[in-house]
């Protein structure tokens, strides 16, 4: 009896523990094989986000925010500056995603796009080039600047300051046709006299300062060595030149007229190259030729300003080959240069005229008069031969006018106002012959 008792008791525990385990394993069953609640996406497609570079966007949400993810931090930068608010900044240009896990479990995604900052850039353009209407518009990676302005160096400008910012630029300004400087140049050797009385007939027109530039005529500027007179246009100088010309005062040695772009150089060179032997060391003596240039020579460097007045850097330059003081160097004879040079900047107004004077050359000419034979005897010959010194005081006189050119497409008319060859053989070429009459 207390055997069977035992045994039933041993058969009670064994199937409570299998139904303990029974159970926990139908629990287990029934937790692993329910499906997990499954993240929602916000319905809709993505929004858009944009910021400029250096700038930056909120985004607010009705709750606590669970986590965010950036695609690419070097474009734009994800902070949470609250546990409702997310702030966005642009860093480089670019477009990036941006996920955000919303308070109700629902993933938002965002595309962030950065752009340049068309805002800033154009009050910068703005500040820069007040008088230009320039305006500048931003998408994704593109600037587009759009407007007129005076001229196509100021377009220029404005697109490499726009390139700074790494963004593809399309250039959409208007500007002008651009515009050339046309320098008149008239080289002139004026007799001392004559270059003192041009300077006070100059001077006593209208005598102010060279600050003025709207008077006919400036107060001329020297330091002894050069100087400098600033006329108007309307300035009756042709008129004195005319005067000395007439004398035999004023020596015209060139007149070029020199065509070129703001900002690059143009060069005039009238005269000629002489060879100039160099001896080479060493032991065999080998000598080497090298050319000089020498004659009239000029150099000039336009700007137009932003008023439209033109900045000139001039150079002018008369040198000439003077045997006088000539050297003989290994059978050679080489001569000296003489040379009279200046080098200028000014700020003129188109038509206006620059003289710069006060380039100096003294020459000395003596002249031997003679009987001949009785003027060569030793002694008695003094009383039959005279010397006659001559002191000849030149200047150089250089006066340039500064003249804006635009590019035109249409041919010039002639003078006459007759069809030029183009219009005469047009109609030839096509025209039939009639036929000859019948007989």
């Amino acid at each position: 009896m207390s055997s069977q008792l035992s045994r039933s008791k041993v058969l009670c525990l064994v199937a409570c523990r299998l139904a303990r385990c029974l159970g926990f394993v139908a629990v287990l069953v029934s937790v692993v094989g329910r499906p997990a609640p499954a993240q929602q996406v916000v319905s809709g497609a993505q929004q858009v986000v944009t910021v400029a570079t250096g700038e930056s966007a909120l985004l607010r949400y009705g709750g606590a925010l669970q986590r965010f993810s950036i695609g690419d931090p070097v474009v734009s930068d994800a902070v949470a500056v609250s546990p409702n608010e997310l702030l966005i900044t642009g860093k480089k240009l670019g477009t990036t995603s941006l996920l955000v896990w919303d308070p109700s479990g629902g993933v938002r995604l965002y595309s962030v796009q950065v752009t340049a900052d068309a805002p800033g850039l154009e009050r910068y353009l703005k500040s820069l080039f007040p008088n230009a209407d320039i305006a500048v518009s931003a998408s994704g990676n593109t600037v587009t600047l759009s407007g007129r302005v005076a001229r196509a160096s100021i377009s220029r400008q404005a697109v490499e300051i726009a390139k700074g910012t790494g963004a593809t630029v399309v250039d959409r300004l208007q500007a002008p046709p651009a515009q050339q400087v046309l320098l008149q140049v008239r080289f002139a050797e004026v007799s001392r006299s004559a270059a003192k009385q041009m300077s006070s007939r100059l001077a006593t027109v209208n005598p102010q300062w060279l600050s003025s530039v709207d008077s006919s005529v400036v107060e001329s500027v020297s330091d002894g060595l050069m100087r400098l007179f600033l006329m108007h246009a309307d300035a009756d100088f042709e008129a004195i030149i005319h005067v000395l010309q007439s004398r035999g005062e004023f020596k015209s040695l060139a007149e070029p007229n020199l065509l070129t772009l703001p900002g690059q150089e143009a060069s005039f060179l009238a005269g000629g190259e002489f060879p100039f032997p160099v001896v080479q060391g060493g032991q065999l003596g080998a000598i080497t030729v090298v050319w000089k240039e020498f004659g009239v020579r000029l150099k000039f460097t336009p700007t137009i300003t932003e008023g439209g007045s033109i900045h000139l850097h001039v150079a002018p330059e008369v040198s000439s080959l003077d045997f006088a003081n000539a050297l003989t160097l290994g059978g050679f004879q080489i001569p000296s240069i003489l040379t009279r040079r200046a080098e200028t900047d000014v700020e003129l107004r188109e038509g206006q005229h620059l003289a710069i004077a006060g380039l100096l050359d003294n020459t000395w000419l003596n002249n031997v008069t003679k009987i001949p034979i009785l003027g060569d005897l030793p002694i008695l010959g003094v009383f039959f031969r005279s010397r006659d010194a001559k002191q000849n005081r030149s200047e150089l006189l250089v006066v340039v006018t500064p003249l804006l050119v635009e590019a035109s497409d249409k041919s010039p008319a002639l003078p006459t106002g007759e069809p030029d060859q183009w219009k005469w053989q047009g109609p030839l070429r096509y025209k039939q012959r009639s036929p000859p009459p019948s007989q």
